[in-house]
């Protein structure tokens, strides 16, 4: 009977440190002006500077609003007033060479200076909109999507 106590005790520790490690970080807000707000698993969120994103993030700034986005791979994004973004994917595991980067830009305006992941493996970097797919083959762009 103990050794089934110490062994739900130890499972109650190492079962949350498990589920963390899948949803590790991947990025944080940088600079932020006026109403800026990360949508997660169905909550919204205000957000202030050195707040960690994740994947799957919705990330939606107001109007006269802005923020700057940097990645773990030290990709910066900064989205202009009325712009709202997705985080479809992001995998950066160069030790395994998995490197991905994968958002939705659904309206308003957003500029990107590559990372690692842009540097090392542009074919890996995809922005979605409502009329293309954008492939990463330079450094650094601007886009704008007109509004739904």
């Amino acid at each position: 009977m103990k050794k089934i106590f110490v062994f739900c005790l130890i499972m109650t520790f190492l079962l949350p440190c498990l589920a963390m490690g899948e949803n590790s970080s991947i990025g944080k807000i940088k600079t932020s002006k006026g109403e800026v707000v990360v949508t997660r698993s169905g909550k919204e969120i205000p957000v202030h500077i050195d707040d960690l994103l994740y994947q799957n993030d919705t990330i939606r700034t107001g109007a006269d609003s802005a923020v700057g986005i940097i990645f773990e791979d030290n990709t910066v994004l900064s989205l202009g007033p009325q712009s709202e973004l997705v985080i479809n994917e992001y995998v950066f595991a160069p030790e395994k060479g998995a490197l991905s980067m994968m958002t939705s830009m659904l309206r308003g305006t957003a500029t990107y200076l590559s990372g690692i992941i842009g540097r090392q493996s542009p074919e890996s970097v995809k922005f979605q909109t409502p009329d293309a797919t954008i492939g990463i083959r330079g450094t650094q762009f601007l886009v704008k999507v007109k509004g739904r």
